[in-house]
């Protein structure tokens, strides 16, 4: 190759999980998830159901990198413990399925981005604890449920959250939540901490990180290098 031919850098494919069966609006599942890998970057692909070791395999061996989407709460089987009464779980395939990827691609060592529930699904995959209605909580006093907030989050010095945004001591976030993490699991450290104590964000090696926000939503607004760690974490495959 000549010396002044640069090579173009590797597209990663991403697995995007999941709104699958019984989720609003099937047509247009997660427009912001696919533009957001697209700006940074990556091939994004939507994911129908997974259901079985062969769907696993193939998804593992097809995709550089994980995203676990919003939506809806974890279902009763996988937390070990009855819902709350606010809770509105999703299909039990679709909390199957992203189990399923979650632990596989934690296990394969693939980069996770974790998004509002999929980052739940993430620390309750690997052991942590989950909290299924911040509300319950007497300091919890920002609204966390409207997608017109947006609210400050401390980051923690020297965590991986705090490289992708060097020198920033804070982020202005958006959020669309009832639950959250409650401890998190081992393996797991806190990057973001909300004024009133929601743990905002969390994260383990330089390959898992989770977001209580959704920063697919906030591109315009500061949130590109989220996903520009991701796809690049991916290119190293």
């Amino acid at each position: 190759m000549a010396p002044d031919v640069i090579p173009e850098k590797k597209k990663p494919r991403i697995a995007v999980a999941s709104y699958i069966l019984g989720e609003p609006d099937p047509a247009r599942p997660a427009p912001t998830y696919l533009a957001a890998v697209h700006a940074a970057g990556g091939l994004g692909c939507l994911l129908g159901p997974v259901l079985s070791d062969e769907d696993e395999d193939v998804v593992f061996e097809s995709f550089d990198g994980l995203i676990l989407a919003g939506g809806a709460d974890i279902g009763e089987a996988y937390l070990g413990e009855p819902l709350h009464k606010e809770a509105d779980p999703v299909p039990p395939e679709r909390d199957e399925t992203e189990f399923r990827l979650a632990k596989r691609f934690i296990e394969g060592g693939k980069p996770v981005l974790g998004i509002c529930r999929g980052a739940q699904v993430v620390n309750v995959a690997m052991g942590g604890k989950h909290d299924q209605h911040i509300f319950d909580r007497e300091e919890v006093n920002i609204n966390h449920r409207s997608k017109e907030t947006r609210h400050p989050v401390t980051v923690v010095p020297g965590t991986l959250l705090a490289s992708i945004f060097p020198g920033q001591e804070m982020l202005n976030v958006n959020s669309t939540h009832h639950q959250a993490v409650k401890v998190p699991a081992p393996g797991l450290t806190v990057n973001a901490m909300s004024p009133d104590g929601v743990i905002e964000a969390c994260a383990s090696g330089d390959r898992i990180l989770l977001t209580q926000w959704h920063p697919e939503r906030l591109i315009d607004e500061g949130m590109l290098p989220v996903f520009l760690w991701f796809i690049e974490k991916c290119r190293e495959l």
